[in-house]
């Protein structure tokens, strides 16, 4: 998960708290549990591995998991999973905002639609053939062997 602000030095700043506080999350202010079916959420297993990396990187408030979905991979689409900067990346009025196990979840309205994502759960698996971030979209009608792409 890359974390490195872009490179764009005009990017929107956000505004300091009160007496110059650090900056807090805006997004999680209109950030909704993600319903049953509806949304993206964490497993435990992945809100356990997000917030010790969040950790070790001594990540800001303003930091947030964005989830989308692009072109490509051997079924057609390919999950996205990185960890972004509001004072960086501003989340637009048009994302999806959730929040799962305090942790406040963006994906984009296109990714969100067109990749079909409403009820996927990220988990994370530690396993024989290695570990990492896995989805799990009810609505993906073929999955890749390797689970990173799929069809919607």
């Amino acid at each position: 998960m890359s974390t490195a602000p872009p490179s764009d030095q005009n990017a929107p700043k956000a505004a300091t708290g009160a007496a110059g506080a650090a900056p807090h999350l805006q997004v999680r202010s209109r950030a909704k549990p993600a319903a049953d079916g509806d949304g993206i959420c964490l497993s435990d297993v992945a809100a356990k591995n997000v917030r010790q990396y969040m950790a070790n990187t001594e990540s800001p408030d303003t930091q947030y998991l964005y989830v989308g979905v692009k072109g490509g991979g051997c079924s057609g689409l390919t999950y996205i999973l990185d960890l972004r900067d509001e004072r960086h990346v501003p989340v637009a009025d048009t994302d999806e905002a959730f929040l799962s196990h305090d942790i406040v979840i963006v994906c984009d309205l296109k990714s969100y639609m067109v990749g079909n994502l409403g009820g996927t759960i990220i988990d994370f698996e530690d396993g024989m053939m290695g570990k990492g971030f896995t989805f799990k979209n009810p609505n993906a009608k073929h999955t890749c062997g390797c689970g990173s792409s799929y069809s919607a």
